[in-house]
């Protein structure tokens, strides 16, 4: 569900950028005589929804596979009971996603909102489960998470550097 409220915000938030921008490159006046103006709002929220909705997926397995592999690593608990612990976490992003449908008019707003959620759900984690970790354990886990992110984010953006210089250095200018 959160994961739809996310989109949803996000998709609205960029339909509305794109079509400023269409509008200043003179290009929406020439798609408009081929498709009505709810039209193209329609199919830019649908692709834009698809793309968001995709990557908050693939974000979500990730971060599920990262908390579960940390605890594996570093909790003693062979039952499982940390993970049903935090998963009450979730209403974070369940409230943090009805407030960013709120913030459609600012997508800066929504990218903080789930940057707060995700900080919020990270301290409930570690308060949940503090009780169960050795304090070696307890740090282990917090340097895991914040190392796998630091390194997927950074890894992420030099990708997306190289890739655009790539394509820079191919244009015949």
């Amino acid at each position: 569900m959160t994961i739809l409220l996310f989109s949803t915000s996000l998709s609205i938030a960029t339909v509305m950028i794109v079509i400023d921008y269409l509008q200043v490159l003179g290009i929406y006046e020439g798609m408009l005589e081929f498709f009505s103006n709810n039209g193209i709002k329609l199919a830019l929220f649908i692709i834009f929804a698809l793309l968001y909705f995709m990557v908050f997926s693939a974000l979500k397995l990730i971060a599920d596979t990262v908390t579960e592999l940390s605890l594996l690593f570093f909790s003693k608990d062979i039952v499982g009971e940390n993970l049903t612990k935090i998963r009450g976490g979730s209403s974070f992003y369940l409230v943090a996603g009805a407030l960013s449908l709120a913030a459609v008019q600012f997508p800066i707003a929504i990218i903080g909102i789930f940057l707060l959620a995700t900080l919020c759900y990270f301290i409930f984690i570690v308060y949940k489960i503090s009780s169960s970790l050795t304090s070696a354990s307890l740090i282990g886990l917090v340097l895991f998470h914040v190392l796998f992110w630091f390194s997927f984010i950074l890894g992420t953006l030099y990708i997306c550097f190289r890739l655009y210089n790539s394509i820079m250095a191919s244009l015949p200018i």
